[in-house]
């Protein structure tokens, strides 16, 4: 997705605002709504740098948000993480991406940050314990919210209270056309256009309860590429309903629920 993402023009001022003044901001919604990209696009309006924290990767949290020690010259040194470099170079928007798959020491190492004290205490730097955060560096994160995404966890309360926390919907169907005719052209917008309704389809019966999963703005976009070179048809079973379960026992099942209506749609004639 490119900068021109689409989200409700009041939301995206107030956030930028925030952000702008200092305050901390966790945009929430399910996997594929754009939100790291939402991130990268608030970046260039606000003429910062953007770096990406993987938050789902700090297992080992010392390693991945402060550094690690290496061997040279047989001598240890100290090797700050990308996170240590970002919080200390100025202009910086930190992007805490998957914050609701952290662990409970990355959540540790980050909460200082976030409050007034602004700093961090590293003991394996040798010009000093406390490392601190650039004046003009300021943070966002994202998170998966809801039962759906079972590698995810309930993020602690007080660390939550650290940010203002806005959600991202999933664009809607006439969203996503005005988008796909903005970015490629009116005729990929149109030779798309039974996708999107599959795309809008699969989002009811998710909201019903008729199926367990949904296509997300990132699926639909991911396939643009193919549109003008494949059939819908082929797409649909190569791509698509690859991504809804299969059980083979059952003839009720997503894939079959949502194959029936793209047939009703005429993608399989």
């Amino acid at each position: 997705m490119s900068n021109n993402f689409v989200i409700d023009k009041t939301k995206k001022e107030i956030l930028s605002t925030l952000v702008r003044g200092g305050k901390s901001c966790l945009i929430t919604g399910a996997t594929g709504a754009g939100k790291t990209t939402f991130c990268y696009s608030l970046a260039d309006e606000l003429n910062m740098n953007p770096v990406v924290i993987n938050c789902g990767s700090t297992q080992d949290a010392r390693t991945s948000l402060l550094g690690y020690f290496t061997l040279e010259d047989g001598n240890t040194k100290f090797q700050e993480s990308d996170f240590l470099k970002a919080i200390q170079e100025p202009n910086t928007l930190v992007i805490l991406d998957e914050l609701s798959r952290a662990s409970d020491d990355a959540y540790n190492i980050i909460f200082p940050i976030l409050d007034f004290r602004r700093n961090i205490r590293v003991d394996e730097v040798a010009k000093g314990h406390e490392v601190e955060v650039d004046g003009s560096v300021r943070f966002v994160a994202t998170a998966n919210v809801g039962i759906e995404y079972s590698a995810t966890r309930t993020i602690d309360r007080a660390l939550q209270d650290r940010f203002m926390v806005f959600n991202l919907p999933y664009l809607n169907k006439r969203q996503m056309k005005s988008y796909i005719k903005k970015q490629y052209d009116s005729e990929t917008a149109e030779a798309v256009t039974p996708l999107l309704e599959v795309y809008a389809y699969t989002h009811k019966m998710f909201g019903d309860g008729k199926i367990g999963s949904r296509l997300s703005t990132r699926a639909v976009l991911d396939v643009l590429p193919l549109v003008m070179s494949f059939t819908m048809k082929d797409i649909m079973e190569t791509v698509i309903l690859s991504q809804f379960s299969q059980d083979s026992s059952s003839i009720i099942n997503d894939a079959n629920i949502i194959r029936e209506y793209a047939d009703s749609l005429g993608i399989y004639n």
